[in-house]
């Protein structure tokens, strides 16, 4: 009895390294990188960082990547800022294609890494809360419509969701699709207010940070009734 207990801990463990990995470097990679995006929060600091990244030529786009990348992973990074700051940098379709770009690979890294250490994994990066919240992904009743409307609407936790979605029983192409492209919206609006205050056009970027704050709050009231009516479902 011993020596198996000995060896699913053994087990245990090998599975778990891989996991213990990639949490320490994404942890490594925030702390090293938290203070510069920290920065990005002040006018100054968005010049200071345009600056840099106009100096670094294509370098520069690989670094934004970079930065979408890390967004993606560390869950509770929130995207807009990130969104916004390519805008700033890359103008509102560049911007917007950079962010789509680091969205799809993101969401592929993710999705084959929950595929391989599945429910574990994900409750060390998520927690319990989300995924008690999110259950009704189990049910395969329309089950792409429903993966679309979260990512679609603003307010919900994509960043959880881009966690928790892989679990469910999804196509893989399908959620690949739904999970980069039902975010456009949101991507847009984001870039053309970044851009839209790189070119310091404040009157549109006043206008689209109105209507982007109606549209949001819109989402948050509809989102969460959507997720209380597929909880009452399931």
């Amino acid at each position: 009895m011993e020596e198996k207990k000995k060896l699913n801990i053994k087990e245990l463990l090998k599975n778990s390294l891989p996991i213990i990995i990639f949490i320490l470097l994404l942890l490594a990679l925030t702390l090293i990188f938290l203070p510069e995006i920290k920065k990005l929060g002040t006018e100054e600091g968005r010049e200071a960082f345009g600056q840099w990244i106009d100096g670094l030529g294509f370098g520069g786009w690989l670094v934004s990547l970079g930065i979408q990348l890390l967004q993606i992973f560390v869950a509770f990074i929130p995207g807009e800022p990130v969104e916004l700051l390519l805008g700033y940098l890359w103008g509102p379709w560049l911007g917007m294609l950079t962010c789509l770009i680091g969205i799809f690979i993101g969401t592929l890294t993710i999705f084959l890494l929950v595929r391989r250490f599945g429910m574990p994994f994900v409750k060390k990066i998520v927690g319990t809360d989300d995924l008690t919240k999110y259950k009704f992904l189990a049910n395969k009743n329309k089950l792409e419509l429903t993966v679309f409307v979260l990512f679609f609407i603003p307010g919900t936790p994509k960043d959880a969701l881009t966690y928790i979605a892989p679990i469910a029983p999804i196509s893989p192409i399908k959620y690949l699709l739904i999970a980069t492209f039902a975010r456009i919206p949101s991507i847009i609006t984001s870039t053309i207010l970044g851009d839209s205050i790189a070119e310091g056009d404040y009157i549109l970027a006043v206008a689209v940070f109105v209507i982007t704050a109606i549209i949001s709050v819109l989402g948050i009231i509809f989102g969460n009734k959507f997720i209380e009516k597929k909880q009452k479902d399931s």
